[in-house]
């Protein structure tokens, strides 16, 4: 499948600081053992889609001074301007950093002849189309300068919709805190003055390493850099992105199913949690899709917050990264059954069960995914949650949330329904021909289920 650009044109490039006055006193914020993991890893890229039937210029006079201006106010909490760097004089200890007059890139694009419906939709979408409405982070000329983590773009479809896209570097936080940025910049966009619902916290004390994880994880990161320095993420230009949605009654229907087939099976007893039976109702689909060897053993990764689940327990405002990688396993012969979605949600139920516990095999994380070499993997970004459907900057609720750098590395994007409580929405993409087969396991497995 030929990819074809959007014709965009890029409006204009400015730059957004913190409101002045409001950073002059901000301490550099010591990278610790869970933002060092992803160090080397591709920014998250986000994006929201909102209807909009008004021209560009309405957009222009209208409501970007009020986006602008409540992203300066949400940067004067959130610190996202500026970056990380080298902290001068040591060895690998690593911080995010700003000083004053740094910025966020905050690009505005038009795009005439797109149709921004089919953009938003469910069905499949291209990727490499969707990848247009991201904005890129402005790259340092130097490494030892410091390494912007935050961009913005914006972009018009006339009388037809608007997308905000963002671009975070995991470094900097995990989705529970780029989340929480999200919601305050849209309330303080509705309302005018900076939103105080939600206050994050950088202490970086909370979070203990007594073991020296931070050393070990940075150590592992720069080998892996020096091996393949000129190593450079690009997707596959033939990958279609769609959306799957559990309803409720989907949810329901599968976890009774799951405990009767369990219960036939004289399994031992595990928890069977909506996200439990909606992540192993995808990766049995994604087995089948991908053609993955009956001989093999297929993996999928969870991102865990470990915020409560740790002691002493770390707030949820906590500013940064505090997740761990869940990693479940099974053999593809199981998976790929007509009850491999019992297989699978056992495997998930019992990695995803104490997460906390993940960070005692932390030095072995890194090399638990060599037995899956050559074998598709799984991964998860995303949560329900996070309530992505609720961050409304004005426009109303948005018509679709993509998580768009998740699809493009084989990852599956994870949020609640837009349409109804308890349920749940996947995104992800295949090339063509997997996808026309993932479609049909998700719809024919879901047939055995009825309201």
């Amino acid at each position: 499948m030929a990819s074809i650009s959007l014709p965009l044109n890029i409006m204009e490039t400015s730059r957004v600081a913190p409101q002045p006055g409001t950073t002059t006193n901000r301490a550099p914020l010591p990278f610790t053992f869970f933002d060092v993991f992803w160090i080397n890893l591709p920014p998250v890229d986000r994006l929201f889609f909102y209807p909009y039937r008004h021209p560009t210029a309405h957009f222009i006079s209208s409501h970007l001074p009020s986006l602008k201006h409540s992203l300066s106010l949400a940067l004067a909490t959130y610190p996202l301007a500026g970056g990380y760097h080298l902290k001068p004089g040591t060895d690998g200890e690593l911080e995010h950093y700003y000083k004053e007059g740094d910025t966020v890139s905050f690009t505005v694009a038009e795009c005439v002849d797109g149709q921004f419906e089919d953009l938003a939709s469910n069905h499949e979408r291209d990727v490499s189309q969707l990848d247009c409405l991201v904005p890129l982070l402005p790259k340092s000329g130097d490494d030892e300068e410091l390494k912007p983590v935050f961009a913005v773009q914006v972009t018009v479809f006339p009388e037809q919709g608007i997308v905000i896209g963002t671009s975070l570097h995991h470094t900097v936080c995990d989705g529970s805190t780029s989340m929480q940025f999200m919601h305050t910049w849209a309330e303080t966009c509705l309302s005018g003055v900076l939103s105080s619902s939600r206050v994050p916290v950088f202490d970086r004390s909370l979070v203990s390493d007594p073991s020296n994880l931070y050393s070990f994880f940075y150590n592992e990161t720069q080998k892996m850099l020096k091996s393949a320095p000129k190593r450079v993420f690009k997707p596959r230009s033939d990958l279609v992105v769609a959306t799957f949605t559990f309803r409720q009654w989907h949810i329901q229907g599968l976890k009774q199913l799951v405990s009767t087939k369990a219960e036939q099976r004289k399994m031992s007893s595990f928890h069977c949690s909506t996200i439990v039976i909606a992540f192993a109702y995808i990766w049995s689909c994604f087995v089948q899709a991908k053609g993955i060897d009956s001989s093999k053993r297929a993996c999928i990764g969870i991102a865990a917050d470990v915020r409560a689940r740790i002691q002493p327990p770390i707030p949820v405002e906590y500013f940064g990264n505090c997740i761990v990688i869940c990693l479940a396993s099974a053999n593809v012969a199981d998976l790929i059954q007509n009850d491999g979605i019992v297989m699978a949600a056992k495997a998930i139920s019992k990695a995803v069960a104490q997460p906390s516990e993940r960070l005692k095999s932390a030095r072995n994380w890194m090399q638990e995914y060599a037995p899956f070499a050559g074998v598709p993997v799984l991964t998860v970004a995303g949560s329900p949650k996070f309530r992505a459907y609720d961050i409304d900057f004005g426009f109303g609720r948005p018509t679709k949330v993509e998580i768009i750098s998740a699809t493009k590395a084989g990852a599956m994007s994870v949020a609640e329904s837009r349409d109804e409580e308890g349920g749940v929405e996947i995104g992800i993409a295949f090339p063509k021909d997997e996808m026309d087969c993932f479609r049909k396991c998700f719809s024919n497995g879901l047939k055995l289920v009825s309201e």
